[in-house]
């Protein structure tokens, strides 16, 4: 069994109730997930990478009306946890976050369908408090609603242990793997950023926004090149000059109009 199984899995647990029934303070998204993982297993760094890198990709994966999105908890827990254990390897990190990630993908699946079956399950314990109400026996919510609460935990601590025992046990297949497939996974991770930042552009991107971004590159180019600037001052000074010309470029085409 994956080292670390019953603690990520407990973390998984309580993590997931954020996600529909405690709070919904966000500590459930994989930003936050991925380092947490990390940290416990022993690799923050490659944690905080795969967080971040799903959560570009999924980050537009919204609740709406039926739709119940990917089980992103599930997903950036098992990936991360699974990422840390095979990183003790010979490894790149980045050939072994990709191998993990394209394995729980299909596992978060799985968590999202067992969502569905608990929350058909669900009604039925809504129409009992219904009709106890109706007799008088208002505490009923009460106990109905510790019950979905614990119902909902295990769920989430059930999915978690048998998400990383599936990915533990592919990692026979991993070490199969010949170095030019290994090296393939390596730049696959890169795609994959890819396309995590075209998911956010698409999704931020206007006609505004697209100018502010175009006119940020061009800047942080052309002070990389003649200013002795570096680091995160150079970031920092790139953004305000390339928000200080797009101020100067919107407010110059309207006043046009």
């Amino acid at each position: 069994m994956m080292p670390h199984w019953f603690p990520v899995s407990i973390l998984l647990a309580f993590l997931s109730l954020d996600v529909s029934a405690v709070g919904q303070f966000m500590i459930s998204r994989p930003i936050v997930v991925g380092p947490v993982v990390g940290w416990l297993t022993g690799h923050a760094g490659i944690g905080l990478e795969l967080g971040a890198l799903i959560e570009l990709i999924w980050i537009g994966d919204m609740p709406v009306g039926a739709h119940l999105p990917l089980d992103l908890t599930i997903l950036a827990g098992t990936a991360a946890a699974f990422a840390c254990e095979l990183a003790n390897g010979k490894y790149p990190p980045e050939a072994v976050m990709t191998y993990a990630l394209g394995i729980s993908i299909p596992l978060a699946y799985l968590g999202t369908e067992v969502e569905v079956i608990l929350r058909k399950f669900h009604v039925r314990w809504i129409h009992f408090a219904q009709r106890m109400a109706l007799g008088s026996h208002f505490r009923t919510f009460e106990w109905v609603n510790s019950l979905v609460m614990a119902e909902l935990f295990l769920k989430g601590f059930l999915v978690a242990v048998l998400s990383l025992a599936l990915a533990h046990w592919s990692s026979r297949l991993f070490f199969l793997f010949s170095d030019r497939l290994i090296e393939g996974l390596y730049y696959a991770h890169w795609l994959l950023l890819a396309l995590g930042c075209s998911a956010v552009i698409d999704l931020l991107v206007e006609k505004k926004t697209a100018v502010y971004l175009v006119l940020t590159i061009a800047s942080i180019m052309s002070l990389a090149l003649f200013s002795p600037v570096q680091g995160v001052w150079l970031v920092s000074l790139a953004l305000f000059a390339g928000f200080i010309l797009t101020l100067f470029y919107v407010g110059k085409g309207e006043t046009a109009r």
